[in-house]
């Protein structure tokens, strides 16, 4: 069993020297096999679709959450709902 450091091994020894000996020791794990490029691709772009989507709905509810500080609660929907159905006639 190893000795706890102590203040006055502390004082003696640089900071770096102690942290480092500190450190736990860990076991060395094989490392898994690569995946096929073509696999990294498709888990990138299903990860960066699913990032986009969060981020297009906070900044969504951040505007409306602005609207909500200097307007009315039925004017922000009477907007949103109008906005709502431009989208739904795009082509």
């Amino acid at each position: 069993m190893m000795r706890r450091w102590t203040s006055q091994d502390r004082a003696e020894h640089p900071p770096d020297l102690v942290v480092w000996l500190e450190k736990p020791i860990r076991r060395i794990v094989p490392m898994r096999p690569k995946r096929p490029v073509r696999d990294i691709d498709k888990i990138a772009e299903r990860e960066t679709a699913a990032y986009l989507r969060r981020a297009s709905i906070t900044y969504l509810e951040c505007c409306v959450s602005l609207m909500m500080t200097h307007l009315q609660r039925e004017e922000v929907a009477t907007i949103l709902e109008q906005e709502a159905d431009m989208l739904r006639n795009l082509d």
